[in-house]
């Protein structure tokens, strides 16, 4: 089971609404941002901790700053 507390958790679940805000598929959404899809799967159910370069790819494939990219992930 997945802790909510969870650092990664909480990014996957901030990461998830982003991209359904937008509405790209799970697979479009990882084209976009230059990886597979299983692996960005796991980054939504926060079973990966994602790199400051990942983190960049996935804002610019949002359109947004990295500082945007955290402003609603909660403390």
């Amino acid at each position: 089971m997945r802790d909510p507390d969870n650092v990664n958790v909480r990014f996957g679940n901030e990461l998830r609404k982003m991209r359904e805000a937008r509405r790209y598929t799970q697979e479009e959404f990882a084209q976009l941002c230059g990886i597979s899809r299983a692996y960005y799967g796991r980054l939504e159910r926060g079973e990966h901790s994602v790199t400051l370069e990942r983190c960049k790819q996935i804002a610019d494939a949002l359109n947004l700053t990295l500082s945007d990219l955290f402003i609603n992930l909660p403390d």
